[in-house]
């Protein structure tokens, strides 16, 4: 008799178990989903490295950042939960380190989500390898750009894309070249030396903004192409930054200023101004 009324409890258990978890299934599909979704694909500029100390901080992308309970930010993201007075979820695949070639990889995670809008933001790091002019190497650049954006527009036609420019890397340069600490990090980090390194010549470095005018010249022809879903606006590029805009850890990336500038400035000349 005891072993039935266990077994009975048991069986008793096991369905009430069975039908919370029923309930549970029910009350997640009948979650409202955000009203907006947003995405972002690029480099450690987009997922904010060292932009309020060392390491990764998202929450202060210029592009999906959050920010904090005690600083607010400026990002795409929030002004677009402003604007539209909704749920934003945000997916930032930025990856400190990406060049172009491992963007068609983060835009095939990005497609899964079917987002609303995206931004991409990529090309820094493929300037800092190349050492001289190469058109094969800028061919390819723009295959995996295009390749992206055709991944990103297969999950949703509708979808905005804000492609950003590179910022002016010569200007970072040119901001902190003077400041000993910071020449030194470059030199002793390696930190893009193919525009940082203390040993360049003027010469050397003119080829370096050539190269990096060519690429943005190139994001600006890939944009022709996809008029209806991309904006991209080239004078961004020319943005003037300021001591204060870049990170004091390294004196190269964005600094939580710099992540505001280049956010405000993409925003003007974005989908939603």
């Amino acid at each position: 008799m005891d072993r039935t009324i266990k077994a009975l409890s048991r069986v008793l258990i096991i369905f009430l178990f069975s039908l919370s978890l029923g309930n549970t299934h029910a009350q997640d599909d009948n979650q409202a989903k955000p009203g907006f979704l947003m995405g972002a694909l690029g480099d450690s500029i987009t997922s904010a490295v060292n932009a309020n100390g060392v390491g990764i901080h998202t929450k202060f992308s210029w592009s999906t950042g959050k920010g904090t309970s005690t600083r607010d930010f400026q990002s795409h993201f929030k002004k677009i939960e402003t604007m539209k007075r909704t749920e934003v979820k945000a997916y930032n695949m930025a990856k400190g380190g990406a060049r172009s070639k491992d963007l068609p990889k983060q835009a095939t995670k990005l497609a899964k989500k079917k987002v609303d809008y995206t931004t991409i933001l990529i090309g820094a790091n493929n300037l800092c390898d190349w050492k001289s002019s190469n058109q094969e190497q800028l061919d390819q650049f723009e295959r995996d750009v295009r390749t992206s954006i055709d991944t990103l527009l297969a999950s949703n036609n509708n979808m905005k894309i804000l492609l950003a420019p590179v910022p002016d890397m010569y200007n970072m340069w040119k901001v902190n070249k003077d400041n000993n600490k910071c020449t030194k990090k470059w030199d002793t980090f390696n930190i893009c030396s193919s525009i940082l390194s203390s040993s360049l010549t003027d010469g050397q470095r003119q080829e370096f903004k050539q190269r990096w005018e060519d690429l943005n010249r190139t994001l600006e022809r890939i944009s022709y192409d996809y008029y209806k879903n991309l904006k991209f606006d080239l004078s961004i590029s020319y943005t003037r930054f300021q001591r204060k805009h870049v990170s004091t850890v390294d004196c190269f990336h964005p600094s939580l200023e710099g992540q505001e500038l280049i956010s405000n400035k993409a925003w003007k000349s974005g989908w939603f101004n």
